[in-house]
């Protein structure tokens, strides 16, 4: 089985590097550009897990964890969430998130903790 994944960071570039990290361990990627673009990917995708940045501009990612859970229909996904921040870790009790990454992410890093993420 092929798990679909979906990268929501503002940075076009970090998501790219993400996306291709992932797609060559065999997972299937779509990317969000802003918190807006990701929950409509939700809708339309239907992602076994999700990467989120938690500093993105218009919508950061704890404000996209708060619309995700108000989005009748979908159970809630995984998400792992990234960081610049390192204190960060303390305000990760949020219901779904499973952890964070600090950025620069490590792609072998990463995909550890998605394997742990979707078993």
């Amino acid at each position: 089985m092929s798990y679909k994944i979906l990268v929501v960071d503002d940075s076009k570039l970090v998501a790219v590097m993400l996306k291709d990290g992932l797609q060559n361990q065999g997972y299937e990627v779509v990317t969000a550009l802003n918190g807006k673009e990701g929950l409509r990917k939700i809708t339309e995708d239907s992602p076994d897990l999700i990467i989120l940045d938690v500093q993105m501009p218009g919508m950061t990612g704890y404000e996209f964890m708060h619309e995700l859970k108000k989005m009748g229909g979908h159970p809630l996904i995984p998400v792992l969430m990234l960081t610049a921040d390192e204190t960060t870790q303390e305000h990760l009790p949020e219901e779904g998130v499973r952890g964070y990454l600090q950025k620069p992410v490590d792609i072998s890093r990463l995909v550890e903790r998605v394997e742990e993420c979707l078993r």
